[in-house]
């Protein structure tokens, strides 16, 4: 693979890890199911999602008011080859449920948690990078 192949590849599967968590937190539940491959697998508070329609799904019992912001932080993706990579990171997450009519910005809680990451990303058809199968472990946090 060449240098100019390397770098879109990382920059790509950043791109996706960025968008995936910037529409989590923006309630736009289409969006991050639109990351997962068709057969990717995230294992989320003790249930095994399988594809962008379970991903959809689960999200969409999340509290109404709940307001979350995660910060990826020490990005890093090694290209395994020209369809797959692997990325690893960290999240520190705040989360606040707050009523669903509540105006004006969320109060600052403590973090609630600092995880670990390590995410497989598979090149589609079209060019664009998902996210093959997530994996998270809690370094902080309850």
């Amino acid at each position: 693979m060449h240098d100019f192949d390397n770098a879109a590849a990382v920059i790509g599967c950043q791109q996706t890890i960025h968008r995936f968590y910037a529409a989590l937190d923006a309630s736009d539940f289409d969006t991050v199911a639109a990351c997962m491959t068709g057969d990717g697998y995230w294992p989320r508070q003790g249930r095994e999602l399988r594809g962008p329609e379970q991903v959809r799904a689960a999200l969409a019992d999340r509290p109404i008011g709940r307001t979350t912001a995660h910060l990826v932080q020490n990005l890093v993706v090694d290209v395994q080859g020209p369809g797959d990579a692997i990325a690893r990171f960290m999240t520190l997450v705040y989360r606040v449920d707050l009523p669903a009519a509540a105006a004006g910005p969320a109060p600052l809680p403590a973090p609630l948690s600092i995880s670990a990451h390590e995410e497989h990303l598979r090149r589609s058809g079209d060019g664009q990078w998902l996210i093959a199968k997530k994996s998270a472990r809690r370094i902080f946090g309850g």
